[in-house]
This record gives C-alpha cells, sequence and structure tokens, in this order.
C-alpha cells in the first residue's frame, strides 16, 4: 500500500524542516509531493506546479491538483513549518489498516524556534484537541490537514476539495472537504501519540492575520452561503472536481 504525502505550500522556507522529517521516517514506502508555485529544488520530491490565476488562494485547487498527482492509495497531508515523529508516517498506515476507510488525524502545539539541538522551545500555542486519550472517534471538525492520513479513494468520492471557495477567500477549505465526507458516512479518529510540532508562522502573505480574519469564510459569512449554494444545485456532498469514478 503506497502512501503519497502531500505538501502544499507557498513558503519555501518552511520546507527543509519537513524534509528532514521525512527522511527519518520508518515506513519508506511513501512518495513527497510539493505543490508550490515555485520550483521546491528538493531532490526527494516531485514537484507539482502551482499555477492557478485569480481568487484569494489557491489551496483548494493545488489540493486537487496534488490528488491527480498521486500514486498511493492513502494520502498523507503534511503542510510546512512542522515536524513530525520519525514513525508518524507508519502509525498512521497502520491506524487506516485497522480502522478501515477514515479519516485520521494527529496532533501538535506551535513553538516559536528550534534549539541548537533541533529541538521545540518556547510554547507559543497549545493544541486545544490534545487531552491524552489516546486514539479515538472524533467530530469532522477535529481533523486538521497539517497532519492528517486518508485513503485517497475518499477524495475522489466526494468530488475533492471545492474550488469555489478559492474566490469567496481564504480557510474553509479542510472543514468543507471533511463536512462532505461526513455526509456520506466516513469516520474522523484522533490519534494522540501521532504528535508534531509546528514552528511558528504568520500571515504576513495575506496581509497579516487582521486582514486574513477579514477575508476568512467562516468569519465573512460566504462559507455558509457557498454551501447552501451548492446544496440548491444538486452538489453536496459531491462536488465536480475529482471524478467519483476513480
Amino acid at each position: 500500500m503506497k502512501i503519497s504525502v502531500v505538501t502544499p505550500t507557498i513558503r519555501k522556507a518552511g520546507l527543509e524542516i519537513v524534509r528532514k522529517a521525512l527522511a527519518k521516517q520508518t515506513e519508506k514506502d511513501f512518495e513527497w509531493l510539493i505543490g508550490s508555485p515555485f520550483d521546491p529544488e528538493i531532490k526527494e520530491a516531485k514537484w507539482v506546479k502551482d499555477d492557478f490565476v485569480g481568487g484569494f488562494w489557491s489551496l483548494n485547487r493545488i489540493y486537487n491538483k496534488l490528488f491527480k498527482n498521486c500514486s498511493g492509495k492513502v494520502v498523507v497531508s503534511l503542510q510546512d513549518w512542522i515536524h513530525v515523529p520519525p514513525t508518524g508516517v507508519e502509525a498512521f498506515l497502520e491506524a487506516l489498516q485497522q480502522v478501515g476507510e477514515a479519516v485520521i488525524s494527529g496532533v501538535g502545539d506551535q513553538y516559536e524556534r528550534l534549539s541548537e539541538l533541533g529541538r521545540p522551545e518556547v510554547k507559543v500555542w497549545s493544541d486545544p484537541r490534545k487531552n491524552n486519550n489516546g486514539f479515538y472517534e472524533c467530530y469532522p471538525s477535529d481533523a486538521e490537514f497539517n497532519w492528517v492520513a486518508f485513503p485517497k479513494k475518499l477524495a475522489y468520492r466526494v468530488g475533492g476539495f471545492d474550488e469555489g471557495l478559492d474566490f469567496l477567500g481564504v480557510g474553509g477549505d479542510q472543514l468543507q472537504f471533511c463536512e462532505r465526507l461526513d455526509a456520506i458516512g466516513t469516520k474522523f479518529y484522533l490519534d494522540q501519540s501521532n504528535e508534531s510540532f509546528t514552528l511558528r508562522h504568520g500571515r504576513e502573505d495575506f496581509g497579516g492575520q487582521k486582514k486574513w480574519d477579514s477575508k476568512h469564510v467562516l468569519f465573512n459569512g460566504e462559507y455558509d452561503k457557498r454551501k447552501a449554494e451548492l446544496i440548491r444545485n444538486g452538489e453536496w456532498p459531491v462536488v465536480k472536481y475529482l471524478n467519483s469514478d476513480h
């Protein structure tokens, strides 16, 4: 069962920490795909060029393009500026083999920097999902695509990410995807033992946190409008961007 690790990014500096973490994985049967507007110049990864034009951003579109380029049966989404444990990919694979077609999310806090020994220090954000309850079923909204795994076929069953959201604002991408997966009966799990850590990075690429919040579809009302539109057009829970017969 081959695995495809996908990393959508607009931040070249945030890829080195990911590269080092993937190089240490105990599970070796995986490919790494980076979706970005620039050449990442990382020999270990396949570059999927983000050449989309228009919209507030292109995250939904590049996720679908990454899915189309994946050769693995399992997709692991690992975003930039994140370190994951050496057993992380293996743990996702073993968990999916036990629970079947589901979405499994890891957890993780955010830190200011790395020490000289490469250890995270100065915690700046604690993951509210962490509660030391091991491995358990959770709500769709608990799945975080910074560090998550699922069978690729699930993405095709709901037609992929909603590319229309890219033109309405930022955010809401993973939530809507998971809500539509939930609507077809998909189960969601949190694995408290599969813990990552993230280095802090701001919203400067989007004009800062205040501007980011003003553009966020969950805050400006566009998320609910888009959901109502999809339902009205008969595109909920399956949108049109990936062929569901794949």
